[in-house]
């Protein structure tokens, strides 16, 4: 995949938000109710998936919505 595409920010600060909750979320629940809660959220399903399916598509926290979340 191009890393150049996953540099991009994230035009939408509340989905920057949902989706760095999901991740958080699947890691202290599991990916199912992290992707429920991301759907839920209004983030679609695709990018949904894409994020919860590893880290070779995770964003660069800096760039992609500031840093403002550590963990």
């Amino acid at each position: 995949m191009d890393k150049q595409l996953n540099d991009e920010p994230r035009a939408d600060w509340r989905m920057a938000c949902c989706v760095a909750t999901g991740v958080r979320l699947s890691r202290a629940d599991g990916v199912t109710q992290a992707l429920e809660f991301m759907v839920r959220s209004g983030v679609p399903r695709d990018i949904a998936v894409r994020v919860l399916s590893g880290p070779r598509f995770a964003r660069d926290r800096d760039r992609s919505y500031g840093g403002a979340f550590s963990h």
